[in-house]
């Protein structure tokens, strides 16, 4: 793992698993050309993968999406969307169990890019001759090519063609109704304590930007931790918190008397947005993007 999503990694409390496996996810903090091909090491193969493994749970989304739920296998510990992967076997959460996976007897294991997923157990997979397909994610571009890669894997060219449009269109969609809008000052945090934040060259940089903010730390790359201090007294107008029903009395309590109970950050307009839609790489992150739009027009 690369020391600053190790420091990602300590910087959340364990119980936030699921924010520590979306803040990995984040193309270890630089977001690559969005012109370069994606990240593949999985051999060209003429058939259709019917054993499908995933090992995070926007990858798993992707599958669905390609109305390919059925090949699923195995998938990782916080899948939880659609309601039908919650009946399918779990394979590890940050730790993979190579051995787990390996015992499915997958045609194809799909994996995150840049630290998502442990690199020893892909390592172990790909060496006993199991093949991995490394999807990028690291920008909303990104996520629209990742779904292309695995639906190539999957046979599922046609319905990659059709979601993406519809994503893409719903994208253009949000530009267009936010081009001639003051573009509020704003950060976004994925956890509060110690407060840490979306800065440039992560996915989620671009949903605050195209959503019509500011990100005030779009100069410091991937998933900084930033003091109170900073938070007192930056000219922050917006935050957007992901919401959820465990994660949300955490933030209260910060809003109340912890790091974000001071200054600017305490006097900025909160805008709540559904925590798995906005911190996965995947199809429902656009569902994220229409709802931060609607939120900050507000």
């Amino acid at each position: 793992m690369a020391p600053a999503a190790e420091a990602v990694r300590l910087a959340v409390p364990p119980g936030r698993a699921l924010l520590v496996a979306f803040a990995l996810l984040g193309a270890a903090h630089c977001r690559r050309n969005e012109t370069s091909p994606p990240v593949s090491r999985v051999a060209a193969h003429p058939a259709p993968a019917r054993r499908v493994v995933a090992l995070a749970p926007n990858l798993t989304e992707i599958v669905f999406a390609l109305g390919s739920g059925s090949t699923l296998v195995g998938v990782s510990e916080h899948s939880d969307f659609p309601e039908a992967t919650r009946s399918i076997p779990r394979v590890g959460g940050l730790e993979v169990s190579a051995e787990r996976v390996a015992s499915l007897t997958p045609d194809l294991v799909l994996a995150t890019a840049d630290g998502g997923n442990r690199k020893g157990a892909v390592s172990a997979l790909e060496a006993s001759g199991v093949p991995v397909l490394v999807v990028p994610g690291g920008s909303l571009d990104e996520v629209l090519s990742g779904i292309f890669l695995v639906a190539g894997r999957l046979g599922r060219d046609a319905e990659a063609a059709r979601l993406t449009d519809s994503l893409r269109k719903r994208r253009e969609a949000v530009r267009q109704s936010v081009a001639a809008r003051p573009r509020p000052r704003a950060v976004l945090l994925v956890w509060p304590d110690p407060p840490s934040a979306a800065g440039g060259g992560t996915f989620l940089d671009d949903v605050l930007t195209e959503a019509g903010a500011q990100n005030l730390l779009s100069d410091r790359p991937g998933w900084p931790v930033v003091s109170g201090e900073w938070l007192a007294t930056a000219p922050i107008e917006v935050v957007v918190v992901p919401d959820s029903p465990v994660n949300r009395p955490v933030f209260e309590r910060s809003f109340a008397s912890g790091a974000l109970s001071r200054g600017s950050i305490r006097a900025a307009r909160v805008v709540r947005v559904d925590e798995s839609s906005l911190t996965r790489p995947g199809p429902r992150v656009f569902d994220a993007l229409e709802q931060l739009a609607r939120g900050l027009s507000r």
